[in-house]
Order: C-alpha cells, then sequence, then structure tokens
C-alpha cells in the first residue's frame, strides 16, 4: 500500500504510518507535519511531500538526513 489516504481535514495514513497535519506556526507561517507510527514519533517535516519521504526512507532501511 503505497497510496495516501486522507482520513480527517488533519490526519493521513501512508505505508502503514500516520502524518499528522499540525497547527500553522503564527510567526513563521509554515505547516508542520508530523510522523507517527504506533505511538512513536519520527520527527517533523514542513512539507506533506517530505513527510512521506520520511516514512519512505524508514520503511526502506535507509538513513534519514
Amino acid at each position: 500500500m503505497n497510496q495516501l489516504i486522507q482520513l480527517s481535514r488533519h490526519n493521513y495514513i501512508y505505508r502503514g504510518f500516520t502524518i499528522h497535519k499540525c497547527p500553522r506556526n503564527s510567526i513563521t507561517m509554515k505547516t508542520a507535519y508530523s510522523v507517527l507510527n504506533n505511538g512513536n514519533y519520527f520527527g517533523r517535516d514542513f512539507a506533506l511531500a517530505e513527510a512521506m519521504k520520511t516514512v519512505d526512507a524508514i520503511r526502506d532501511g535507509e538513513a534519514h538526513q
């Protein structure tokens, strides 16, 4: 399963990981995306595509930079 599924306005499922869209930062005006799986936190990215790349790197066993 390599498709992005939107569960709600703020939550997505991608390859078994949850990607949560965080509220926009009022100073920088950036939206962050948290990557989670089974209660484990795998970081924060500033674009949905970056969050998906993080999941791909974790699933493929690559080191995330």
